[in-house]
Formats: structure tokens, sequence, C-alpha cells
């Protein structure tokens, strides 16, 4: 019951790169590279996580001068109790919510490690590519093409050796890979992007 009172929470959270599609894929792919694992998480915390996590990158719960996983990891409960959520799990949902970006120091809970790594995979490959693109000229990390360009290249370089488990790098390598290859196309047809 509480999981359908939490999607119609979010259910307005729309953003080309982060929002209900976003908050999905990273849930997935979690679930995903905890069956690879083959460990035992706490899905209930996963699944309020995943559709929380980016809640502060939305009015009314965008705070000034607050990295939004922080402002998340502290606004998610009032939400989560509002909707009968477990109480005993809201700390899991906060330490996977505060720790879940790709410069955050990592947690030492597998549900945050392995949440973490989703999002960065979210970062990586033709999905990372798009969501980047898709934000040019609308958000501060991407102010024009030439900074989403930079951005991308700077993100194919350095997500790799941010992942921390085994089965998000075998997954990250290809996604390194796609990014790479797009990113030397686009080299090739814009005279090493002078002409973006």
């Amino acid at each position: 019951m509480w999981r359908e009172k939490l999607i119609d929470f979010v259910k307005d959270f729309e953003h080309p790169a982060w929002g209900i599609s976003h908050f999905t894929r990273v849930y997935e792919l979690t679930l995903k590279l905890a069956e690879m694992k083959k460990l035992d998480i706490d899905q209930d915390s996963l699944f309020a996580a995943a559709y929380l996590h980016d809640m502060s990158a939305f009015e009314p719960y965008r705070k000034k001068n607050v990295d939004h996983a922080d402002a998340a990891a502290e606004s998610c409960e009032d939400v989560l109790i509002s909707i009968g959520f477990p109480s005993d799990k809201i700390d899991l949902v906060r330490d996977i919510i505060r720790t879940h970006m790709y410069y955050a120091k990592p947690s030492n809970q597998f549900e945050s490690i392995l949440f973490r790594d989703a999002d960065i995979l979210d970062f990586m490959g033709i999905i990372g590519v798009t969501r980047i693109i898709s934000i040019t000229g609308k958000e501060s990390m991407a102010p024009d093409l030439k900074s989403a360009i930079g951005l991308l290249n700077n993100f194919q370089k350095t997500l790799l050796q941010k992942l921390s488990t085994d089965q998000a790098k075998e997954i990250g390598i290809k996604r390194k890979s796609e990014m790479k290859e797009f990113l030397e196309n686009l080299s090739k047809e814009t005279n090493k992007f002078k002409l973006l």
C-alpha cells in the first residue's frame, strides 16, 4: 500500500534526466546488481530511496546551498511516515539517499553501495549521454553544449573508478566504451568539437 502512495507522491517529479524514469531504472539496476552478487537486500528501503533520492531537485523540497542528497535525506522522513512506511527502515533509506552520488563517500551498507553503483551507472553509457544532452542549457552542470560534452568526457574517464562492486564494474566497462565511441565519433564530425 505504501508503495502506491509513494508513486503517487512522486508522480509530478518530471525532468528529462532525473525523475520517475531515472528512479525506476536505478531501482531495477540495484536489484540486478544484488542478484548478480547473490545478496539478500532490503527491497523496501531500496524502493523508498529510489523514488525519493532526488526529491530535493524539485520544488518545494529544493534547499539553497544544500546538496540535493543531504536535503532529500533530511526531508524523506516526513514523507515516509505519512505513507505508512516502516519506521525502523527510515535510517537505511536516509543512508542510501545521502551516499548515492558519485562524489559522495560510499557507505558500508550493502543497499547503499549497490544503489550508489546503480546511480553512477545511470550517468554512463548511452543512457548517461542521453541524460546529459537532455539537460543542456537547462541545468548548471551543462549550461551549453560544449560544457555538456566536457562533462560527458569527464564522466567517461572517471566514473568507472568510482564503482564499488565487481558486478557494477562489469556493466561500467561496457558503458564506458559506449561513451568513448560516442565522443570519438562526435569529435570526428565536429573537427575535435570545434564545430559544436
